[in-house]
C-alpha cells in the first residue's frame, strides 16, 4: 500500500467525521524583525500557537490599518505536522478597543492626580510645621528680651532651642525640595498621558474631559454639593466622539488563520507583511584633514517611521533596494516622420507660434570595557541587486513624525589613488577658492543620495548633498573656503573689428584676463573653471585666440558634457606667494542682419 499524503489524510479525517472544528482562538503576536527599504518596510511578527488536533481557527489582531494586504505571508515551522489551510485579512472597527484604551489612560491620570494631591497635603503639613517654628522663634525672642532685663539669661536653653529650630527647618526645606522634585516628575507623566489621550480620543473628547475634570476638582475643593448640569452637553459630546470614525485610528486589520494539525501541539507561527509610511536614507559626516591627508567618512541611516506601530527591541536591517508595487516593461513608442506645419505670425496676438524642442532627462527616483570586549559592528551583505545592512544589536524605533538617526559604519580614505585634495575656483562667479577632495568610494556600501555634514580639521564648515555614488565611483566634495587664495576674471576690452571682413559680417572681440593669487606660504594646486561661448547655430562662428595657457583637453575631458557646454579647466601649480594670469580673446563672427542672443 502506497504511503498516503498529508492531503489524503486530511480528506480521510473529514469524511470519517473525526475532524475537530474549533472556535476562533485569539493569538498575540510581537514584532521580532524589520527589513527597512528606501520606500517601505517588511515587518515580521511571531506568534506562539497552541493547536488542537484537527482544524484550528486562529485570529491575530492588532495589525496596522495601512499594511498591504497582498504582501501578507504566513509560515509554520518546516517540520510541523500539519498545514496552513487558509489566510485571510480583514478590517475591523476599534470602537471598543479605543474606549478601553481611553479608560486605561483616564484611570492612570486619576491615580497620578491622586498622588499629586497627597504631595499637596504634605506641602500643607510642612507649611503648618513652619508656622509652628515661627511661633516658637517669636516666643523665644520675646522671652530672651525679658531675661536680659530681669535676670541672668539661660543661654543653654536658648542654644538648645535654636538648635532644635535649625534642625527642624533644615528637615522641612529638604522635604519640600524632595516633594517639588517628585511633583515635577509626576507632571511629566501626567503631561504625556494627557497628550496620549488627546491623540487617541481626539480634541473634542479631550477638551470635554479637561473641563469636566477641572469642574470636579473645583467642586471637590469647595466642600459644597457638586453640580454638573451646565456640563451635560459637553459630557454628551465627549461620549459621541468615542464612536465617531477617525481615519487611521479607529480601524485595524486582523488575520484569520485556518490551520490543520495532526496532533495537539504548539507551534511558532511567523507572519510578514509590507507597510508604507516608513523609509530610510543615508546621511554622512565627512571629516577631512589636510594634516593627516585623509578623509573619515561616517555613514548614518536617517529613519522615518510613521506606520502606527512601535518597533520595540527588534532585529533591524536596512536594504538599499526600493521594491516596486508593479514592474512593467516600458512600451517602445513608434517613431514617425512627417512634414511640420508652418505657422505664420498672428496679427491679433503679434507673436510667432514656433515649435519647441524639449530634451528628455532621466529621472532619478559607542562602549569600551576593561577587558576590551569586541565592539558590535553592522554587517553588510550583498543581496543580488542591492546591499543589506544588519544592525548588530536590537533596535527600538517608535512610530513618530521625527527622523531617527542611527550610526552605521565609519571608513577612512587615505591620500593617494582614492583621495586627492585640490583647490577649485570659478573666477567668473566668485573670487573664493574652494578646498575640494576627489574621493573614490572604496567602501563596501554604495553611497545613496543624501546630506553630508562637512568638517575640516574638526571644524564644521557646512553641508553638501551627496549624489548616488556606486562602489568604486569617484565624487568631488566641497570641503570649505580658503580665504588665502583669491581669483578674478576681468573683461579687459571689448571691441568690434571691421578690418578684413567681406559682405555683411560683424566681428566682435572680447579680451579676458583671469588672475589667481596664492598669498600663503605653501604651494597650492588650483583648478580654475571658466566658460567660453558656445555657438548653437552654424551661422555664428566662435574662436578662442591668443591663449596664454592651454586648458585640459585630453580625450576624456573632451567627451564630457561640461566640455560641450563650453566649460574649460586650467590646472595651476601655485608657488608660495605667487600670482598667475590666464589671458585669451573670444572672437565672434556673424551676419550683421542676424539678431544674436547671448552677446555681452
Amino acid at each position: 500500500m502506497k504511503r498516503m499524503t498529508l492531503f489524503a489524510v486530511i480528506l480521510t479525517i473529514i469524511i470519517s467525521g473525526d475532524m475537530l472544528f474549533s472556535d476562533p482562538v485569539p493569538a498575540n503576536s510581537t514584532i521580532t524583525s524589520v527589513k527597512l527599504f528606501t520606500n517601505r518596510a517588511e515587518i515580521t511578527r511571531n506568534a506562539r500557537l497552541n493547536l488542537k488536533k484537527g482544524l484550528n481557527t486562529v485570529v491575530i489582531e492588532g495589525l496596522p490599518d495601512n499594511l498591504y494586504d497582498w504582501s501578507v505571508k504566513g509560515t509554520l515551522p518546516e517540520k510541523f505536522a500539519g498545514r496552513l489551510m487558509s489566510l485571510e485579512i480583514s478590517k475591523t472597527a476599534l470602537v471598543e478597543k479605543k474606549r478601553k484604551k481611553i479608560q486605561e489612560i483616564e484611570k492612570k491620570l486619576e491615580e497620578l492626580k491622586e498622588r499629586d494631591s497627597e504631595f499637596t497635603d504634605d506641602l500643607a503639613n510642612l507649611k503648618q510645621q513652619e508656622s509652628f517654628l515661627d511661633s516658637v522663634t517669636r516666643f523665644t525672642e520675646k522671652e530672651a528680651s525679658k531675661e536680659l532685663t530681669t535676670r541672668l539669661p539661660q543661654t543653654a536653653v536658648w542654644s538648645s532651642t535654636m538648635e532644635y529650630i535649625s534642625q527642624k527647618r533644615k528637615g522641612i526645606l529638604s522635604s519640600r525640595r524632595d516633594i517639588h522634585k517628585k511633583r515635577r516628575d509626576l507632571a511629566k507623566e501626567i503631561q504625556k498621558l494627557e497628550f496620549d489621550l488627546s491623540q487617541i480620543a481626539g480634541r473634542t473628547y479631550y477638551s470635554s474631559y479637561m473641563k469636566l475634570d477641572q469642574a470636579i476638582q473645583q467642586n471637590a475643593a469647595s466642600m459644597e454639593i457638586q453640580q454638573y448640569g451646565n456640563l451635560t452637553d459637553q459630557y454628551a459630546a465627549r461620549e459621541r466622539s468615542l464612536t465617531e470614525s477617525q481615519s487611521g485610528i479607529d480601524t485595524e486589520k486582523r488575520l484569520m488563520l485556518t490551520i490543520f494539525s495532526s496532533t495537539d501541539s504548539a507551534a511558532d507561527f511567523s507572519l510578514s507583511y509590507l507597510i508604507p509610511d516608513t523609509f530610510w536614507k543615508m546621511k554622512y559626516d565627512f571629516r577631512a584633514s589636510r594634516n593627516k591627508n585623509e578623509v573619515e567618512i561616517i555613514v548614518y541611516s536617517d529613519i522615518y517611521q510613521k506606520t502606527g506601530e512601535d518597533w520595540n527591541n527588534v532585529n533591524l536591517s536596512l536594504s538599499t533596494w526600493s521594491p516596486l508595487s508593479n514592474i512593467n516593461l516600458p512600451d517602445i513608442p513608434p517613431w514617425y516622420l512627417d512634414i511640420r506645419t508652418q505657422y505664420k505670425r498672428s496679427k491679433m496676438e503679434g507673436a510667432v507660434i514656433a515649435d519647441k524642442a524639449y530634451s528628455a532627462k532621466k529621472l532619478d527616483e559607542e562602549s569600551f570595557t576593561v577587558d576590551e570586549a569586541p565592539i558590535p559592528e553592522t554587517a553588510v551583505t550583498s543581496k543580488g541587486v542591492s546591499m543589506e545592512i544588519a544592525f548588530p544589536i536590537k533596535q527600538t524605533i517608535e512610530s513618530s513624525l521625527a527622523y531617527q538617526k542611527k550610526y552605521l559604519k565609519a571608513y577612512t580614505v587615505k591620500s593617494g589613488n582614492d583621495l586627492n585634495f585640490f583647490y577649485q575656483m570659478v573666477p567668473g562667479m566668485s573670487s573664493q577658492a574652494y578646498l575640494m577632495a576627489l574621493v573614490k568610494n572604496n567602501t563596501e556600501l554604495p553611497w545613496l543620495a543624501g546630506e553630508a555634514q562637512v568638517f575640516l580639521e574638526n571644524e564644521y564648515t557646512g553641508k553638501v548633498n551627496i549624489p548616488d555614488t556606486p562602489i568604486n565611483a569617484e565624487r568631488e566634495l566641497v570641503l570649505g573656503i580658503d580665504p588665502s587664495v583669491k581669483s578674478e576674471k576681468e573683461l579687459v576690452r571689448k571691441y568690434e573689428d571691421k578690418a578684413g571682413l567681406f559682405g555683411g559680417n560683424r566681428k566682435i572681440i572680447y579680451s579676458y584676463k583671469i588672475t589667481v593669487e596664492n598669498s600663503t606660504g605653501e604651494s597650492k594646486s588650483v583648478t580654475v573653471m571658466d566658460n567660453i561661448p558656445v555657438s548653437r547655430n552654424s551661422e555664428i562662428k566662435v574662436d578662442i585666440e591668443k591663449l596664454s595657457l592651454e586648458p585640459l583637453s585630453d580625450d576624456e575631458t573632451k567627451k564630457s558634457s561640461d566640455y560641450a557646454r563650453g566649460i574649460r579647466k586650467y590646472v595651476l601649480n601655485m608657488a608660495p606667494g605667487s600670482k598667475r594670469e590666464i589671458t585669451y580673446d573670444v572672437v565672434i563672427v556673424f551676419n550683421k542682419d542676424l539678431n544674436i542672443s547671448g552677446l555681452k
